[in-house]
């Protein structure tokens, strides 16, 4: 690794490698992903066509990118193989000689990208997927000018340019229709049209598959949407006599039969496989060698805290984004020292998935997350999707902890034979993420949840203990924290921060003070009225009686220690008093 320049988020290999910029050789890999790699058991395997899922910002673009940087022939001149060769000539691959001279600068390659494909209706996804086949075809315009092609493919070529290039167009039927049989033949008839052209099949690649899918779902046109992907992929992919090999990319794994439908050879490679556990991404070792050619070799251990932790079938691995973007703010730093590793990751993508999760209104699944925040493995059923899931408060858990996975929220830490999985969250800057979006969806700006906080302080003032424990256990039904504190502390700062987001200022509450002969759990404070909160916990499955005779004791408590001396000697002259035992996720409120 011949460091001269560090380029953040290039996807664009030749770029990468021209300006001498970081790149993680996976080069070696060329030979697996063409079936030429002899496993220990003497044995090679050939592949069709390969999706690989991976989570976002993980470099499955740069990825696609190498791929198509060393197959893709000059088509100027077909011979020459100057470009690759300059490009890969100090990479793992080019030591061998032959796999390089029988593969190298051999095929014609189409490469699409979906992940821009998007709009709030089906027509407006349309209008961005027929801009990505303009572009395709455009790149490919010399073939206008081939002899090869016969005149009604010239005829046609032609017409798909004309057609997908109009700036603005009137969405009735008809259009529909053509836009829909444009879309689907258009990747196999380019193959058909290169195999013409220079003899060879054509390499196609698929970045971002299911970007399209993800927005359909979100605005409601997914069913729509779906059969016209489906047909576009099944055309190019299935039976295509002039597909050489087929590479596609994509954040989730949707089942073969829903949108892959009859693609014979077809293998899904995901984060759960052994197989190119390693492709996609930066290793430990990978990044801790990034490190020792950046002089950064002293902070491997924060950021083996901050990013590592994702397990792709045993391969310890990171999210390069992260790695390289520390690496930026470190080299940049006059005082390394001082640098605080920051979460580069949550910003990359909507996050819209944690809302939801926090949102979720099931007391059992709440305190799931609550333990996956806490640092521990949750027990899930790995999910493969038949159709794009749509996440909302509704989902079921399940469904909702496969899609964190996928999508880099989650990590697997052991497989079961029956192949559920013992999840967690990765890392520290994952769990930022949680963090930062905790503080927002418990916060003044989420207009349901202070209302029920101020709803929950005029309960209180009020002395409705019915009211009181009627708000508090809606409050902390789907209520999670990522906190430093024990865990008997939860229930404490829970209450603390519902209070905290409805008071004026800091004078009006006050947590763990000394009042009378002890330390009260939280007082209130509002004109000349006060209120005093002392909390107990118990047993998510203990019996009324007991949690009754809890509260009283709390009560008890606060009479004995006399925790309304000193309200009493400010003038306060409205005193409410509440016990209030915590059990699970769920409360009982007595009041004096």
């Amino acid at each position: 690794m011949d460091i001269k320049k560090q380029s953040v988020g290039t996807e664009d290999f030749e770029k990468n490698i021209l300006s001498k910029a970081v790149y993680i050789d996976k080069t070696s890999y060329l030979t697996e992903l063409y079936g030429e790699h002899v496993h220990s058991n003497g044995m090679s395997y050939v592949d069709d066509v390969l999706l690989f899922t991976r989570p976002r910002r993980f470099g499955k673009t740069l990825t696609m990118s190498m791929i198509k940087n060393f197959f893709e022939l000059n088509y100027a001149d077909p011979e020459d193989k100057s470009k690759p060769k300059q490009l890969f000539h100090n990479l793992a691959i080019s030591r061998n000689k032959a796999f390089c001279e029988k593969y190298m600068g051999q095929f014609p390659v189409i490469s699409i990208s979906l992940k821009d494909v998007e709009g709030e209706t089906v027509e407006g996804a349309l209008n961005e997927l027929l801009g990505k086949i303009y572009e395709l075809y455009d790149g490919f315009r010399s073939l206008l000018d081939c002899n090869a092609l016969a005149p009604e493919d010239h005829d046609a070529y032609q017409y798909v340019l004309s057609f997908t290039k109009q700036s603005s167009r009137l969405w009735d039927e008809n259009y529909f229709i053509n836009a829909t049989d444009v879309i689907k033949s258009s990747l196999y008839n380019l193959t058909s049209y290169l195999y013409k052209a220079y003899g060879r099949k054509t390499i196609v690649i698929v970045d971002e598959y299911d970007v399209p899918l993800q927005k359909a779902t979100v605005h409601g046109y997914y069913q729509k949407l779906l059969g016209i992907i489906r047909g576009m992929f099944s055309k190019v992919f299935k039976t295509n006599s002039y597909l050489e090999k087929g590479f596609v990319t994509g954040c989730l794994r949707i089942s073969h039969e829903s949108i892959f439908t009859g693609i014979n050879n077809f293998s899904i490679y995901t984060v759960n496989d052994e197989a190119y556990n390693t492709f996609i991404g930066f290793t430990r070792e990978e990044t801790v060698e990034l490190l020792n050619k950046q002089k950064l070799s002293s902070k491997e251990e924060i950021v083996m805290k901050w990013y590592n932790g994702y397990n792709f079938a045993g391969a310890k691995m990171l999210c390069p984004w992260s790695v390289l973007k520390f690496c930026e703010s470190a080299g940049k730093s006059e005082n390394l020292n001082e640098l605080i590793p920051d979460n580069y990751w949550i910003n990359t993508s909507g996050n819209d998935i944690i809302d939801i999760c926090l949102k979720h209104p099931d007391a059992k699944d709440s305190m799931r997350l609550q333990n996956l925040l806490n640092g521990n493995s949750e027990l899930i059923q790995a999910s493969e999707f038949t159709s794009y899931p749509e996440i909302n408060t509704g989902t079921d858990f399940e469904t909702m902890m496969s899609m964190m996975l996928h999508t880099g929220y989650l990590t697997v830490i052991k497989t079961h034979p029956d192949r559920s999985l013992d999840v967690k969250i990765p890392n520290e800057e994952v769990l930022d993420s949680f963090r930062e979006r905790i503080k927002v969806v418990f916060s003044k700006k989420n207009a349901p949840w202070f209302e029920k906080a101020e709803a929950l302080k005029s309960a209180l003032f009020n002395n409705d203990k019915d009211e009181v424990q009627r708000l508090i256990n809606e409050l902390l039904l789907n209520f999670v924290s990522v906190r430093d504190s024990s865990y008997e502390n939860f229930y404490h700062g829970f209450l603390l921060g519902v209070l905290s987001i409805v008071t004026q200022n800091a004078s009006e509450i006050s947590s763990n003070k000394e009042n009378g002969k002890g330390f009260s759990d939280l007082i209130l404070r509002s004109g000349f009225k006060a209120v005093i909160l002392e909390f107990k916990k118990m047993p998510s499955d203990s019996v009324p009686k007991v949690l009754l005779n809890t509260c009283s004791e709390a009560l008890e408590q606060i009479e004995e220690n006399k925790y309304d001396y000193n309200l009493q000697q400010d003038g306060y002259t409205q005193i409410r008093k509440f016990g209030i035992t915590f059990y699970g996720k769920e409360c009982v409120v007595l009041n004096a």
